[in-house]
Parts: C-alpha cells; sequence; structure tokens
C-alpha cells in the first residue's frame, strides 16, 4: 500500500500534466485565433480597395474637411 506522501505526489504529478495539457491547448488555440485575426484583416484591406477603386465622389479626407469647415 502506498504512503500518504506518494499518493499525494501521485496525484501531483497528475495535476501538473494536466496543467502543461491546459497550456498547450490555450497556446494552440491562442495561435488560431491569430490567423483568423489576420485573415479578416487581410479581407477587410481588400474590401476597402475593391471599394475605394469604384468610389465616386469626393475623398473621406475631403468629406471631413468640408464638414469641419465653419461657413456661417
Amino acid at each position: 500500500m502506498e504512503t500518504l506522501r506518494e499518493e499525494v505526489n501521485a496525484k501531483l504529478r497528475h495535476i501538473l500534466h494536466d496543467i502543461k495539457a491546459l497550456q498547450k491547448t490555450i497556446i494552440n488555440l491562442r495561435q488560431g485565433e491569430k490567423k483568423a485575426d489576420k485573415e479578416r484583416v487581410s479581407k477587410w484591406l481588400l474590401l476597402g480597395k475593391e471599394i475605394s477603386g469604384n468610389w465616386e465622389g469626393a475623398t473621406a479626407v475631403d468629406e471631413i474637411r468640408e464638414q469641419r469647415e465653419k461657413r456661417w
């Protein structure tokens, strides 16, 4: 029969193993999130270029400048 100390040590080893497995899982999830974030940003940039290429009218800077000008 195991002594109390051996039993506690065995349980602690199991807990440490589980903690390390959780750490690996968290790291993998974060890397997946970073990849998804980069893909989203890339899609937004492509969409922005597409819209800018088709835009007719004042630029955003010119429109904001006109809104800020006081005409009274």
